[in-house]
């Protein structure tokens, strides 16, 4: 069985940035849960400034919204998608809705076997 290491050295570097954005963005997420208390160092899950408010995800170019989108996909592991999902990847939740129209669209929304879409299939 192979390491983890051996599992990452198998992935492209396009494939290992999405990663790393994914886990900086998990982690900032669970750790903005936390007080001043806590021993963890702080990190800023993805977000937006907008209308005085801060919106979760940023919106990054289409060229990478499509990349983060089909690696996604490609290893969800839930029963149902949802183009919110991509928002565990950093990706603000217009975007995510608008890449997974698309990619669902031009017959690109490859789901694994036995996943169901949940977003609208207009």
């Amino acid at each position: 069985m192979a390491s983890e290491w051996e599992e990452l050295e198998k992935l492209s570097k396009d494939e290992l940035i999405i990663e790393l954005v994914h886990w900086k963005n998990m982690y900032g997420i669970i750790r903005a849960s936390e007080d001043e208390n806590c021993p963890w160092p702080y990190a800023e899950p993805k977000g937006r400034h907008a209308g005085g408010w801060i919106e979760p995800g940023e919106v990054t170019t289409h060229e990478w919204a499509l990349k983060i989108a089909k690696y996604a996909i490609s290893r969800f592991t839930g029963d149902v998608f949802d183009p919110c999902d991509l928002m565990d990847y950093g990706l603000d939740e217009e975007q995510c809705c608008e890449i997974c129209r698309e990619l669902n669209e031009r017959g690109e929304l490859n789901l694994p076997d036995g996943v169901a879409y949940g977003g609208d299939v207009e």
